[in-house]
């Protein structure tokens, strides 16, 4: 279930990517290839976690889901009238999201190293 779901966030990451172009009507290649990068970062991510690579998912999927929350987190604050957008509040939400999952224990497992 934990490996769905951050295939489901890499995929929304390349989702903003493209919301970007399309609400500015032109094609923003930052953005693009931002979260298109990211967004394979995870995705690989999300494929070793289900076949049991626990650390590497963490390894890779940690560092960019918080460049991610960073990067929008800062373009929210730094200049609220251009990006204080439905696009960028739900990418932020869901990099948190997605760190919880990730980094949080299953439920029912106490005190052991997962």
């Amino acid at each position: 279930m934990r490996a769905l779901l951050i295939v489901v966030y890499a995929l929304h990451l390349f989702w903003t990517g493209l919301w970007a172009s399309i609400a500015a009507q032109a094609l923003k290649l930052n953005a693009f290839w931002f979260c298109l990068l990211l967004g394979t970062v995870c995705l690989i991510g999300g494929v070793m976690y289900r076949l049991g690579k626990t650390w590497l998912a963490r390894l890779l999927v940690g560092p960019a889901a918080t460049l991610v929350t960073g990067f929008y987190v800062y373009s929210f604050v730094n200049d609220p009238g251009v990006d204080a957008t439905f696009r960028v509040g739900l990418i932020i939400l869901s990099s948190i999201g997605v760190q919880l999952v990730l980094f949080f224990p299953p439920v029912g497992v106490e005190n052991e190293n997962v």
